[in-house]
């Protein structure tokens, strides 16, 4: 493609462990995860107009001006004072409202694009600065790789890489509203608030089986996720299985791809969407 265009995968992120702390004052919620990102990607392909900042999407009901995306892209139009627009065609394989950051890492990809579109005039402490002021994960999205993150889920560490696994992500017909998940976290009484250092350790020590039995999300708490998905991950030999974000899609850990395809088959003859992939390191 010529320096007018260019396309880019948009990969999926998990959360291997997610505990949620107090409402901050700025309404934001302070948290502890661990993410990885995954080879599940939504591919985008932005083209440079002279006239106003376009989007197209394979799923229509994302088309809106409140998409991340189309925000992403004039926020750095703002940021950098050039004039023009983009067309930005979103060919979306991301689950929508599933805790796996679709539209946080369209969002992120879109800033990254657009930067090296126009001959990288944002630094990269704008890029983040710019994809905090969009979202939560929007940072870890631009990131990407295996991160500890903190804060809002903006303060981000980098902690290597997993051990050699395969991950089944898999989730039924619903869609969680991550607002709605907050506020019913928020009101449950006496929550143990756990840390995510047994995690960290697992990954620095390379222990697929003490990262598994670490992995852990708060939201479970609330219900709203299939544990079916979860007894047949496990009934399949994964070595750990959790619910990714707000939900409501679950992962599995698996050390064998063959049990991860068993699980699968058995999972989607039940009607459940499901995906098979590998932890991501690539730059966007």
């Amino acid at each position: 493609m010529s320096s007018e265009s260019l396309t880019v995968n948009a990969p999926a992120k998990i959360n291997l462990f997610l505990e949620i702390g107090g409402r901050r004052p700025d309404g934001y919620h302070n948290i502890e995860s661990v993410m990885q990102s995954v080879s599940l990607y939504d591919v985008l392909t932005f083209e440079k107009t002279d006239g106003e900042t376009t989007l197209a999407c394979s799923v229509p009901s994302l088309v809106y001006e409140g998409n991340l995306a189309c925000r992403a892209a004039k926020l750095f139009y703002e940021l950098t004072n050039i004039k023009g627009g983009v067309k930005i065609k979103l060919e979306k394989h991301i689950p929508v409202s599933a805790g796996l950051g679709g539209g946080s890492t369209d969002a992120a990809a879109t800033l990254s694009a657009m930067n090296r579109l126009y001959g990288d005039p944002l630094s990269k402490s704008e890029l983040h600065a710019a994809a905090r002021s969009l979202g939560a994960d929007v940072p870890f999205c631009l990131e990407r790789g295996l991160c500890r993150a903190r804060g809002i889920g903006d303060e981000l560490e980098r902690l290597g890489t997993l051990p050699d696994c395969t991950i089944l992500i898999s989730k039924g017909d619903s869609r969680v509203s991550t607002k709605k998940a907050y506020e019913t976290l928020d009101r449950v009484d006496h929550r143990v608030i756990r840390s995510c250092e047994p995690v960290a350790e697992a990954i620095t020590k390379g222990s697929l089986e003490e990262l598994s039995s670490g992995l852990y999300n708060a939201f479970e708490q609330i219900g709203d996720f299939d544990g079916e998905i979860k007894r047949i991950m496990k009934a399949h030999n994964a070595v750990g299985a959790v619910m990714s974000g707000s939900g409501p899609s679950v992962l599995g850990i698996y050390r064998d791809p063959d049990d991860a395809r068993k699980a699968e088959r058995i999972l989607k003859g039940s009607g459940r969407y499901c995906f098979i992939c590998k932890p991501e390191y690539g730059e966007i």
